[in-house]
């Protein structure tokens, strides 16, 4: 058994599902953190909004299956909002941005995008 075959498995899709968790509460973390006890990566807030979406995109995706793609996506985009909403509300100095909306949509799709790739890759395996 290759690496991809090993993917296409009950097993795997249950680990992208921890990890799922795992990336959405760090996530979570940093988006209602104030802005200044954030750690400096020295990239654009887009580029880092649309790699911790791609991250989360791709686990969801991977996890729900190649056939619920878009429900992966739509439930990464939702989960965005809620934190953009969130940030609003914590009063911790963040702000809510449709700017960061877009990129995570940006990341939510590249995210879903790979999970696609790497489930027919495993598949054809």
């Amino acid at each position: 058994m290759n690496i991809l075959t090993s993917l296409d498995t009950l097993l795997a899709r249950r680990l992208a599902g921890l990890a799922s968790l795992l990336v959405a509460g760090a996530i979570a973390i940093l988006s209602i953190l104030p802005g200044e006890e954030l750690p400096d990566v020295h990239l654009s807030d887009k580029v880092e909004h649309a790699i911790a979406y791609a991250v989360l995109s791709a686990c969801i995706c991977f996890w729900l299956g190649r056939r619920r793609i878009i429900a992966g996506v739509l439930v990464t985009v939702g989960f965005g909002a809620l934190l953009e909403i969130a940030q609003a509300l914590a009063g911790t100095g963040r702000t809510a941005s449709l700017l960061d909306e877009g990129a995570n949509l940006v990341g939510a799709c590249l995210g879903a995008c790979l999970a696609w790739m790497v489930a027919k890759a495993a598949r054809a395996g």
